[in-house]
């Protein structure tokens, strides 16, 4: 039996479906896939609560260096990959680990695969730390993209454009929409007399709390909805070095609710209370959040942004704007009010079809298979096209 492992310096919760699942189909093709994860312990992860376990993984302390102000992370599992056949590893500087397989993999008789973004897309694309990473780009057997995106700026990088497997990154969105319908009015009316919320107009914001995802630009830009829709309300939802701001100023005002971290169907029942999800910062797996449960999201043009961004298409599921307070701010109140909002929520359902971790797992297996020249055993090859 050939054997897979994923290194990951971390374990989020939304990963877990798709490890289950990834884990499921390789068996059937006769490869056993191992999970080695750590955990990440900043201020930041801890507040966010989102980090697990998993009972067939194996999790390792990671090694924590720190050089000034820069960390540097060993994860001592050596022993755990001498018998693995292909180890699959996060792109990133900080990872000592990755520099030693590099070197070592044609010793260790074992396929070196990255997966990622190529770049580290809440940088300069020009900066120190991006043209490191250029350095190594091509120094692995096989590159998981996480969008057709991805794909194509690997191979303007130089890189083979056969030895790279768009992942097309996602998360449950079949569950989400189940869960979402299995909402009741009754729980709804629950949910509104316990916030005091009795509008339509209402936004919601769910995600890690952070600089980059500006949450003091979403608390102006609520202001000026405010002003023009009286009966305007917003959620939010997450934890964060910034959840702060946004609960000192819910504090102040009984139209802005801050609920703190939700996970699972705890949080979906917000979503029906909400007509737009307000996200004018980086916007990653969040977009496929507005598919699943009918909340069309808008953002601003950025450049730090996670690949996912491709998934929203501006004026059909969702709304891009340019980076500017007052245009974003009318977009969302042109949303609230739109006569065409039901025909966007639509395009929004069935983008949530398009994006599932079913077709992420099956992108993910044909490049273990490909990379591995491992013909299936239990069921044909299927190549799966989004978007």
């Amino acid at each position: 039996m050939k054997k897979v492992a994923i290194i990951y310096r971390t374990l989020f919760q939304y990963r877990t479906d798709f490890y289950n699942q990834l884990r499921e189909a390789l068996l059937k093709d006769g490869i056993e896939l191992n999970l080695i994860y750590g955990k990440l312990d900043s201020a930041d992860f801890k507040m966010r609560n989102d980090q697990i376990d998993i009972e067939w993984g194996k999790f390792i302390k990671n090694k924590i260096l720190r050089l000034g102000s820069r960390e540097i992370i060993w994860q001592p599992c050596l022993k755990d990959i001498q018998e693995m056949d292909m180890v699959i590893v996060e792109q990133a500087n900080k990872l000592l680990l990755n520099y030693y397989l590099m070197f070592a993999r044609n010793k260790m008789n074992l396929k070196f695969c990255f997966w990622g973004h190529g770049r580290n897309m809440q940088a300069n694309e020009k900066g120190l730390a991006n043209q490191f990473k250029y350095l190594y780009i091509k120094q692995c057997d096989w590159w998981f993209a996480y969008t057709k995106g991805v794909k194509q700026f690997l191979i303007e990088k130089g890189y083979t454009e056969n030895k790279i497997t768009a992942v097309q990154n996602a998360i449950d969105t079949r569950e989400l929409k189940k869960q979402y319908g299995e909402v009741s009015t009754q729980k709804v009316s629950a949910l509104r007399e316990e916030l005091g919320i009795f509008s339509d107009k209402v936004g919601i914001y769910c995600g890690a709390m952070y600089s980059e995802k500006r949450m003091g630009f979403i608390l102006e830009s609520c202001q000026k909805i405010k002003a023009a829709i009286p009966d305007f309300h917003m959620i939010f939802i997450g934890s964060g070095l910034d959840a702060g701001k946004v609960e000192s100023v819910a504090q102040s005002y009984d139209w802005i609710h801050y609920v703190g971290p939700k996970f699972g169907q705890d949080r979906v029942k917000y979503f029906k209370l909400a007509r737009i999800q307000l996200m004018p910062g980086a916007v990653g797996l969040g977009v496929l959040d507005s598919f699943a449960l009918e909340t069309p999201l808008i953002t601003t043009q950025q450049h730090f942004h996670g690949p996912e961004i491709d998934y929203l298409e501006n004026g059909q599921n969702g709304v891009i704007t340019v980076n500017d307070l007052e245009e974003y701010s009318k977009a969302a109140i042109n949303l609230l009010l739109s006569e065409n909002y039901k025909e966007i929520v639509g395009k929004c359902i069935q983008c949530a079809d398009l994006y599932t971790i079913e077709k992420m797992v099956q992108n993910f297996r044909n490049g273990v298979l490909e990379c591995l020249n491992v013909k299936e055993q239990k069921h044909s090859k299927i190549t799966v096209s989004t978007g």
